[in-house]
């Protein structure tokens, strides 16, 4: 008996194992309710799981006999309704076995359900007449987590006898063993739920840490975006619709460096209007300001180059980087301008005007040691000597 004894307990400790080393629930409430199955030599079980509106669900549900096997992974879905642990009223369901065991938290063994009145068995009754099944011997057994509070129930049926194979009552012996067998059941699916739970969880914060950085990352492409907006709005020269001083101060110092790291020229086009103050002093700065604006157009009509740049650089002064470029074809391109600008029908505050245009040309190979000043200086020189023949003339730089 002694060795009988030891051999159980070690079973208990193995099935304990294998139970808390599941972690996949259909194969756990699966394991659960065979090993239990076969501790007793119960011909058929079934495992319900409690709700959160108390009802007694079929999750695990197997019959030898009949050939059973519904819920879990089986494939096959258990059509049974679930449970209810409490009537209308709120009143305890204790007619029904399962709901009884769930209520009271105690094991309730029925030696045949045929010759008890405790329990309303017609639910069984019915399904032995459709299937030809005879229910007899019962033993079920409530689940509980650590705080004793009812999560389901292992309800096994028709216990076996290990000789004749005789349906008979569920010995005294076995109830401790299945309780026992519960207990470690009880925990290994709480353990089970918690850790579905904690993945959940973490999913769930995953996402919404994807969804936050997804928001930041939105918001700060948005701002990326208002900040872009915002400094090409601060780069145009609001009269003329090109870029302004600021602009060409930042992109000229790009252009100089850029230059002198590789070595190739640059030219620099300074261009004023000529008698332009007789322009505002007669018919007014509206009028002014419109000759400016088309003038701007006119002159960005000659640029073809997308690295040229074109720039308001202050009153009636237009300034003109030009990269790679030396001052022979920079003249050329003054002098296109300078014509067009002669011949450009301007209608300003509705007068017709015509002005004219002085271009002072210098070219530099930039070093690391230059002043970037002095090709600015270079290029005023060749503008002040440009005026100084008569205007609407475009002179170079000997730079």
């Amino acid at each position: 008996m002694a060795g009988q004894d030891t051999s159980t307990f070690k079973r208990l400790i193995n099935i304990g194992l294998a139970l808390s080393a599941e972690k996949n629930i259909d194969n756990l409430m699966e394991r659960i309710l065979q090993e239990a199955k076969s501790m007793a030599n119960a011909d058929a079980g079934t495992l319900y799981i409690r709700s959160e509106d108390d009802q007694l669900k079929f999750e695990i549900l197997l019959n030898d006999t009949l050939d059973i096997a519904q819920g879990g992974n089986s494939g096959n879905e258990i059509t049974l309704p679930p449970v209810a642990m409490y009537a209308d009223g709120g009143k305890p369901n204790n007619k029904n076995i399962a709901s009884c065991a769930a209520n009271t938290g105690m094991t309730i063994v029925i030696d045949d359900a045929y010759e008890t009145d405790l329990f309303d068995f017609s639910g069984t009754k019915e399904f032995d007449r459709v299937t030809g099944y005879r229910s007899k011997s019962f033993l079920t057994v409530p689940l509980k987590n650590h705080q004793e509070e009812i999560i389901g129930v292992l309800q096994l049926l028709n216990a076996k006898d290990p000789q004749s194979g005789e349906i008979i009552p569920f010995s005294p012996e076995m109830k401790p063993l299945i309780e026992a067998l519960s207990s470690q059941a009880s925990v290994a699916l709480e353990n089970t739920h918690l850790l579905q739970e904690q993945e959940q969880l973490k999913k769930e914060l995953e996402l919404k840490v994807q969804e936050r950085t997804l928001e930041l990352k939105t918001a700060l492409q948005k701002l990326s975006r208002a900040h872009d907006m915002l400094k090409e709005l601060t780069t145009f020269d609001a009269v003329t619709g090109i870029k302004n001083r600021q602009y060409f101060d930042e992109a000229y110092d790009v252009e100089w460096k850029r230059a002198a790291r590789q070595r190739y020229p640059i030219s620099l086009l300074l261009l004023d209007l000529d008698h332009f103050k007789s322009v505002n002093d007669t018919y007014g700065h509206i009028a002014g300001d419109e000759c400016l604006h088309t003038i701007a157009n006119g002159i960005a009509a000659k640029l073809k180059r997308p690295a040229d740049i074109l720039a308001r650089y202050g009153g009636e002064e237009f300034v003109i980087i030009l990269p790679h470029t030396y001052n022979s074809n920079a003249y050329l391109l003054a002098e296109q301008i300078r014509n067009h600008i002669e011949a450009l029908p301007i209608v300003a505050d509705g007068n017709e005007l015509q002005i004219t245009i002085s271009i002072g040309v210098a070219t530099i190979t930039p070093r690391q040691d230059n002043d970037r000043k002095e090709l600015i200086a270079a290029a005023d020189g060749a503008l002040y000597e440009a005026k100084g023949l008569g205007r609407n003339k475009v002179c170079i730089s000997k730079l």
